[in-house]
């Protein structure tokens, strides 16, 4: 074998083998996590409350912020968790005659309690049920006076799967409702029920830490890369 070839062969038992021996496979539900989200709200632009109801035409574009959230494990397949995100919108309105551009911020949390059924050593289902609030805050365009402030809450559900694809390398998949995840485009409330589809991903550097990323689906999409401590 070449000199090379016995350097590759070295590498790859460094980024595999190594975190196997250390047991990064166990799919716990005691963690902490952050990072970067960006993403992107649909149907803003036919939203009354951003419009004045047709008094204004409008146009948004994708922006990014931050997340954080955790979870810990109670008795053997319990787990407590929390999520919070706030991320900017760049925001284009025009009364006809003069045309701004500002933003406005996303800010979404949510709390809840989960089950987790391990059916084998590398997967396992769980489900949540959750308490949601979402909020469009803090909008700005120069030269209008837009009251555009929203805040609602609700109940949210997710189910979905685990799977240790490698002992470093898990992949996790869900479909989520949440009763405040959609612009209303008509009537006077600002957000309706959606269901997200959602896939994320981590690959764990050391055993308790790995590099995560993540795409949800939605009315509200996003797209996430972070860090995650798991104890």
């Amino acid at each position: 074998m070449s000199t090379r070839h016995r350097m590759l062969a070295l590498a790859v038992v460094v980024a595999l083998g190594a975190p196997t021996a250390a047991g990064a496979q166990d799919l716990s539900f005691t963690y902490l996590e952050g990072g970067f989200i960006g993403g992107f709200v649909n149907d803003v632009e036919e939203s009354g409350a951003f419009t004045d109801n047709g008094t204004f035409e409008v146009e948004s574009d994708s922006g990014g912020g931050g997340f954080i959230g955790g979870a810990w494990q109670f008795w053997e397949n319990m787990h407590l968790f929390g999520e919070y995100s706030s991320m900017s919108q760049d925001l284009e309105l025009s009364d006809g005659i003069d045309t701004d551009e500002g933003d406005f911020d996303v800010v979404r949390w949510r709390i809840g309690v989960g089950y987790a059924y391990p059916f084998s050593p590398t997967a396992s289902f769980y489900g949540r049920l959750s308490f949601d609030n979402v909020e469009f805050k803090d909008v700005r365009v120069a030269g209008f006076d837009l009251e555009a402030d929203a805040d609602d809450d609700g109940i949210g559900g997710e189910v979905g799967m685990i799977w240790a694809a490698t002992p470093v390398l898990h992949l996790q998949g869900h479909v989520r409702y949440t009763s405040v995840g959609e612009v209303v485009t008509e009537g006077s409330d600002t957000f309706d029920s959606d269901t997200l589809v959602g896939l994320n991903g981590r690959w764990y550097l050391w055993p308790d830490i790995a590099l995560i990323t993540g795409y949800e689906f939605g009315k509200i999409t996003t797209l996430n890369v972070g860090v995650r401590f798991t104890f």
